[in-house]
């Protein structure tokens, strides 16, 4: 495993892990720790997923969003109060599942469950995918269990995925291995919902999970930008940190 500081290249392909100016077919997405991700389509539309403030997570003060999804309803992953502006919400445990165009985004969500025994202890979780500048990006919420093959049928063909590897509340490291088989992600395999100094009650770590993995890297931010005119042409494991 390799900390990278600064932008780095890949077979000819640019990532960056710093922060920069959106440029056209950019992509960005930002981790503040739990399941709670900022991304930033080309268009500069900001959607922020399951957002929260716990700890020493938080979500900073200028971050206005125009979409809010949450994949369910507890304190970590429903706080749209740490959300600045007057963004769209989206609260993937209503009565049907959601499926919405909000500006340049087209937004779907797929029913799974909290737990392993179809919602017994933890109840329903919402996976949400987004559609915007050609690629799919799926965030699987507090996932509990590997899917079935009309969950990944309704999924689809996914190029950035979000996933849990923390265990106890969610999937740890061995069942998001076997959800990344059944996905079959091309482009970006982000952990989340994993232990730090923040979430030490957590079993396992993002680098736990990525140890042994081809192309992973761990950043020392909480920033990662695809160049889309440049696509990755391996699937890469990004670990972000929080801060």
């Amino acid at each position: 495993m390799k900390k990278f500081l600064l932008c780095i290249g890949c077979g000819g392909v640019l990532f960056s892990l710093c922060h920069s100016n959106l440029q056209a077919q950019e992509v960005t997405f930002r981790w503040f720790g739990q399941a709670c991700f900022q991304i930033i389509t080309s268009q500069h539309s900001v959607i922020v997923a399951d957002p929260m403030a716990m700890g020493g997570y938080a979500i900073p003060k200028d971050v206005k969003a125009d979409i809010v999804t949450i994949s369910h309803e507890h304190s970590d992953h429903n706080r749209v109060d740490a959300v600045a502006g007057s963004p769209i919400v989206l609260r993937g445990l209503g009565e049907e599942p959601i499926e919405r165009t909000i500006k340049d985004v087209k937004i779907y969500s797929v029913d799974s469950f909290h737990d392993d025994t179809q919602g017994s202890q933890r109840g329903e979780n919402a996976i949400f995918v987004f559609e915007f500048d050609g690629i799919r990006v799926v965030h699987l919420g507090d996932l509990g269990h590997t899917l079935n093959e009309a969950q990944v049928e309704k999924i689809g063909s996914v190029d950035v995925l979000m996933i849990p590897v923390g265990g106890r509340y969610t999937i740890s490291g061995d069942q998001a291995d076997r959800v990344i088989e059944q996905l079959k992600p091309k482009m970006i395999v982000f952990p989340m919902h994993f232990k730090t100094a923040e979430a030490q009650f957590l079993p396992h770590s993002g680098d736990e999970f990525v140890r042994g993995k081809a192309n992973a890297l761990t950043a020392e931010g909480n920033t990662f930008t695809i160049d889309l005119k440049n696509p990755p042409q391996e699937l890469q494991f990004v670990v972000l940190n929080y801060k």
